[in-house]
């Protein structure tokens, strides 16, 4: 196994306490010091389950919507006067509800994330105003060039996954949607498990407690296997042009399918994307030759796992620039690729890279949130990402020619394909 994929037990026990109740993990862990709580239920569906596209989005944000016993103003209130936070997601993977309050309020909070669990009313006067807010932001999108040209490059990656499309499907998908189609879903949802977790300055085990005497008797305890996904095939053109709109700016979209969130090449990958130029401001090799070198862009971004999770992430180099230049930017990201595959990295650049991620990753757990996240990440993905430190010992145990193969592996110059989105002429 790569050194990314550290044992258990070289990073120590997990914290907290745990429990299962069907295929819902539930974790309990305390963290000393601010006098919150943050609470996370995560159930893994999302967009690539769901039969109908934009129901994951439609059930997800319809979870807050109301319950069996208060409706959407009556939790809006509640949760308000309390000073608590609450949103509820439908995701391309999960289905999630995030409450966050004050720890003096940790029963409360449990009990009130037990009711949104257990008794989503998924109402039709809600559902018609959720699925109008997700029409209207899908116009609102479409009405971008560059948001119109990066989904013309997912439909050329992902094509015919469920990726392949927008997370709101298309105005008629959401008005197919009905109440009974959102109630199905979930209750497939919780058949096909998640996480639940609960973090901050509480007692666990009366934490937990509280929430087995809440859930045992009445979350659903049938399990199910999700079904199967469509394959990811990709469309046959290597390249597509298409009018977006705009005025003067072109929109470059260049890539292809790398790995998924727990593949052990992911952060040896992700260290090679701040060297190429997905580190701060116009560092790496990209940016510096398309725009500091040669004026070609206003915008140049990298990615070498991009979106990754259950399904694989992607390479991705975008480049805002004008339409006469396309082509040379093109050439130039191409070329850099090209140098990079074939000449590796210098120890300078890889030393500046692994010190950007160390430096960033305390930043990434600061809060409970944060730490709440963690935890339901290691949960649906299998990563040890809840273990303090894992990061930060992958990184220090990389070396250069092990991020460089990690890189020659996954990026292919031949296979990349190439979107570029035109203004009007």
């Amino acid at each position: 196994m790569s050194k990314a994929g550290m044992s258990e037990q070289s990073l120590g026990a997990r914290a907290g306490l745990r429990h299962r109740i069907g295929r819902l993990a539930i974790r309990v862990e305390r963290v000393p010091g601010l006098p919150l709580v943050a609470l996370r239920t995560w159930l893994v569906a999302g967009s690539r389950l769901e039969p109908t596209p934009g129901l994951s989005l439609v059930t997800g944000r319809l979870l807050g919507e109301g319950t069996a016993t208060r409706d959407w103003s009556r939790w809006a209130t509640d949760v308000e006067d309390r000073g608590m936070t609450l949103q509820t997601t439908g995701s391309a993977e999960t289905l999630g509800i995030a409450l966050d309050a004050l720890a003096e309020d940790a029963e409360l909070a449990m009990d009130w994330l037990a009711e949104l669990l257990l008794e989503p009313a998924f109402t039709g006067e809600r559902l018609h105003w959720i699925r109008q807010q997700a029409a209207a932001e899908l116009e609102g999108l479409l009405d971008q060039p560059d948001f119109r040209t990066g989904r013309a490059y997912l439909q050329q990656l992902y094509h015919p996954h469920p990726y392949s499309r927008p997370l709101q499907g298309s105005r008629a998908d959401l008005d197919r949607i009905e109440s009974a189609d959102c109630r199905a879903f979930y209750r497939s949802a919780q058949a096909w498990g998640g996480c639940l977790v609960v973090v901050g300055d509480i007692d666990e085990s009366a934490a937990l407690k509280h929430l087995q005497d809440r859930l045992d008797a009445d979350f659903p305890k049938q399990t199910a296997t999700p079904p199967a996904v469509p394959d990811i095939t990709g469309s046959d053109d290597l390249r597509r042009e298409l009018v977006v709109g705009g005025r003067d700016q072109a929109h470059l979209f260049l890539g292809h399918l790398t790995v998924p969130r727990a593949h052990p090449d992911r952060i040896p990958l992700e260290l090679a994307g701040v060297m190429l130029g997905a580190g701060p401001g116009m560092a790496g090799r990209l940016p510096f030759r398309i725009r500091e070198q040669e004026g070609l862009a206003y915008a140049v971004d990298i990615a070498t796992a991009a979106g990754a999770g259950l399904e694989p992430g992607r390479l991705t180099i975008y480049v805002a620039t004008s339409p006469d230049q396309v082509a040379q930017a093109e050439r130039a990201a191409r070329e850099e690729l090209a140098r990079a595959l074939g000449d590796g990295f210098s120890d300078d650049e890889f030393e500046s890279a692994r010190s950007f991620l160390l430096g960033r990753e305390p930043f990434r757990r600061e809060t409970l949130r944060q730490r709440a996240d963690r935890l339901a990440e290691a949960e649906v993905y299998g990563l040890p990402s809840d273990r303090a430190g894992w990061i930060e010992s992958v990184l220090r145990d990389l070396d250069r020619p092990t991020v460089e193969a990690a890189l020659r592996r996954w990026v292919r110059p031949d296979d990349l394909r190439v979107t570029v989105g035109l203004p009007k002429t």
